[in-house]
């Protein structure tokens, strides 16, 4: 019995204290390094996600700029409209109220914005607030009628069938002869420019500014937006296009020798110069939306001629940049 009773006691005896604190040990380990990977992968998809936002963000916006700048200058056709007495816009982007229907200058330009609104060609702009205007980034501004007629020889374009309400409309009338404004409230078109054979054209026209505001929604969340001051009736208003674009910078190129290829790209084009520039290559620089733990960004950026040193905090950025012929440029600086 006694033999028995000593056998059962050595199969009782339990662990160790070190044994016990080595396995808690390992245990917290495993534990840490579960949590670890854990994080880790949901801090990856965070950075994938907010880099493909990016990316998408950036291919939209270049298209959208490219776009607009390809049809500035797209007058309804017409070789050039700048002799077009200007109409007044109740509140237009200039304290004259005639800006947005001069067609003087299809594109203007403001380089690295500094406090100062005043484009290349001597614009004075009063639609935008300078306190709201990213600091050192490009402005431009764009004139141009829609790529189609909404009334073409008197005939309504195919799926329209009715002038748009409070729209402003190059009236084109025998073939560019007599060209001028006309403001549709809630008229519509003079029912004698109606049907076919009227020799008569009306195309919807547009002015632009392309800025970036320092905010997205309220000034503290501070995530610099893409926006444009458009014609919209008879005033100009304003619309945020594209969230995280943190600079834009244009340079235009400029053809020197009248063959119709830029021969040099200039940031800050003169008045002349935009006569005869041909193309326009545009960069953003993107940024994510929000900071990505344990991230620091080191990396500087070039938007062509612009070097941007490093801003070491914890967002994801991204060059992109495209160049697009300015298919009117005829009409760019007239």
């Amino acid at each position: 019995m006694k033999g028995s009773a000593s056998n059962v006691s050595a199969h009782m005896t339990g662990v160790t204290l070190v044994e016990l604190l080595i396995s808690i040990l390992l245990g917290t380990l495993l534990a840490l390094g579960i949590v670890k990977i854990y994080l880790e992968s949901i801090r990856q998809f965070v950075a994938d996600e907010d880099m493909a936002r990016i990316q998408e963000n950036g291919r939209f916006a270049l298209s959208l700029l490219g776009r607009e700048l390809m049809q500035a200058g797209l007058y309804g056709g017409q070789f050039s409209i700048d002799k077009v007495a200007p109409g007044k816009v109740l509140n237009d982007c200039t304290a004259a109220g005639t800006w947005a229907l001069d067609a003087k200058h299809a594109v203007e330009h403001i380089n690295d914005f500094d406090g100062a609104l005043f484009t290349n060609v001597g614009t004075s702009l009063s639609c935008l607030k300078p306190s709201r205007v990213q600091p050192d980034t490009d402005i431009f501004l764009v004139k141009r009628t829609a790529n189609m007629p909404t009334l073409k020889d008197g005939a309504y374009s195919s799926g329209v069938k009715s002038a748009r309400d409070t729209q402003w409309y190059l009236r084109v009338r025998d073939h560019g002869a007599s060209k001028s404004w006309f403001y549709n409230n809630t008229s519509g078109f003079p029912a004698s420019d109606i049907g076919f054979g009227s020799k008569t054209d009306y195309w919807e026209f547009y002015s632009k500014v392309f800025y970036l505001r320092k905010y997205a929604v309220v000034p503290s969340d501070d995530l610099p937006t893409l926006c444009v001051v458009m014609l919209a009736g008879n005033t100009m208003d304003t619309e945020c296009l594209i969230e995280g674009i943190e600079d834009m910078q244009l340079e235009y190129g400029i053809d020197t020798d009248s063959d119709g290829v830029a021969n040099q790209f200039v940031s800050d084009p003169n008045a002349p110069e935009m006569t005869s520039a041909v193309s326009a290559r545009i960069s953003v620089l993107l940024r994510g939306a929000n900071p990505i733990s344990g991230y620091i960004n080191g990396k500087s950026f070039r938007l062509g001629a612009k070097q941007i040193s490093p801003k070491s905090d914890a967002f994801l950025r991204r060059v992109m940049t495209t160049t697009v012929q300015l298919r009117n440029s005829v009409n760019i600086g007239v």
